[in-house]
């Protein structure tokens, strides 16, 4: 075998070597987003309540904190937007509940609604 043919073999194998790292590499990316995302959904659903009680104002501002700790850490951009959202009514709990009756209403159904946000974009 002539040495040209075999220098162009030899490139031929470290360029396909050189193409299928690079490739993994972004299927490593992707799976390692998805066990991030799936991470930080467990663990934010684990910290929220699904009946939100204006009564736990307390609760709800740790709670918040949480929430926004662990969005700043989360790749996916829906699911620390839905993280931060939850965390702002969380904060808006004590406020809102030395307020009237309707306001009180008006929140809960605001966290309900970031709740289900939450949960379908970490679905």
């Amino acid at each position: 075998m002539p040495r040209g043919a075999a220098r162009v073999r030899v490139l031929a194998l470290a360029l396909v070597l050189l193409t299928a790292g690079c490739t993994d590499k972004g299927n490593s990316n992707k799976s390692s987003d998805l066990k991030n995302k799936a991470s930080a959904c467990v663990k934010a659903l684990r910290i929220v309540d699904l009946v939100p009680d204006p009564k736990k104002a307390e609760d709800y501002e740790k709670k918040g904190k949480e929430l926004r700790d662990l969005a700043k850490d989360v790749r996916d951009r829906e699911v620390s937007k839905a993280m931060r959202q939850v965390a702002h009514q969380y904060g808006m709990a004590r406020v809102e509940a030395a307020r009237d009756f309707g306001r009180v209403a008006v929140w809960v159904k605001a966290t309900v609604t970031n709740i289900k946000t939450l949960k379908k974009v970490c679905a």
